[in-house]
């Protein structure tokens, strides 16, 4: 069996102690934007030496400005405010709900501070929220469906057709909302309207939705039929039994614990990924955390990382 695999890490990862020294400092007067703006240069340039070191397929600039997933397309877009604190499902973190106040729009190309990528070496990949996780995580009045399409029309479309044109290879969509809570049956149709509309705005770039948080089982047949080219699962919450086999598109195996301090052994989890890859057929094998690592210290943040990249490559070898 001979199946492509890649590795990459996805979403916010943490941030230093001098970063977040300095940008305190900063709101007391103590520190200057410069200061703050090497700060986070540091950061980036230090994640991007830990891909390099771990071989990793697609680079990200660590999204370490982001405050949480939605805060740079509420500041990017107009009709879009960010206020209430909610929990982000179970985790002791926070996000500003998105709060729509008025039309929705998008001016102007993806500006800079939405991807912080000067340094970073291609292929490049960003992350974005799905288009059902952003429309239940807001606060609107508007029918959750219609509200999902307008969001996705006039926010993410032209958002993700800049990344695309800043020479992105690969979009990562996060979607933990859809197995934590469920979906219902009437909303489906909906779902695949705004993913298809993500779909035609990035030919040429590499559309992976990743569920997480839960079990992806009771979905995978629908999952499976959206128009990605390859489907993200939490395998610290589903079971490979539950996937089915003969697929189409490709399979990222979410195989680190991104809440979870123990480093997984590398050989064992290389052995596991291969048993999904086997099991189901895909065409395409992207290996990576079951969930962002911003949860977790620094330090085991990078030794995951790593890991990452030494359980990829036992995977190649595996699979040649």
């Amino acid at each position: 069996m001979t199946t492509a695999v890649g590795a990459y890490q996805h979403g916010i990862y943490p941030r230093s102690e001098d970063v977040v020294a300095a940008t305190r400092g900063l709101e007391r007067g103590r520190t200057t934007p410069d200061e703050v703006e090497a700060a986070y240069r540091a950061d980036r340039d230090d994640f991007v030496e830990v891909q390099r070191d771990a071989g990793m397929d697609f680079f990200s600039d660590g999204l370490l400005r982001w405050q949480d997933l939605f805060r740079p397309l509420v500041g990017l877009s107009g009709g879009l405010d960010a206020r209430t604190l909610v929990r982000w499902f179970d985790n002791n973190s926070f996000f500003r709900a998105p709060e729509v106040t008025g039309d929705l729009t998008v001016s102007g190309p993806v500006p800079a501070e939405m991807a912080d990528d000067g340094d970073v070496p291609g292929p490049k990949v960003a992350t974005m929220p799905s288009p059902f996780l952003f429309s239940r995580a807001a606060h609107s009045d508007d029918y959750r469906n219609a509200l999902m399409l307008d969001l996705t029309r006039e926010v993410l479309r032209p958002v993700c057709e800049g990344l695309a044109g800043r020479g992105y290879s690969l979009i990562h969509l996060e979607e933990p909302w859809l197995p934590y809570f469920g979906i219902d049956a009437a909303d489906w149709g909906e779902f695949e309207k705004a993913v298809l509309e993500l779909r035609e705005a990035t030919a040429g770039v590499t559309l992976v939705l990743h569920t997480y948080f839960a079990d992806s089982g009771p979905h995978i047949d629908r999952l499976r039929k959206l128009p990605i080219d390859a489907l993200g699962v939490d395998f610290v919450q589903t079971d490979v039994d539950e996937l089915g086999s003969g697929w189409e598109i490709g399979l990222l195996a979410g195989a680190l614990d991104g809440r979870s301090s123990p480093i997984e052994p590398a050989e064992e989890t290389a052995a596991f990924v291969r048993q999904v890859a086997e099991a189901t057929g895909a065409p395409s094998l992207y290996v990576s955390s079951n969930c962002e690592l911003e949860f977790l210290p620094r330090d085991l943040a990078r030794e995951k990382v790593l890991r990452l990249g030494e359980i990829a490559a036992r995977v190649r070898e595996g699979l040649a």
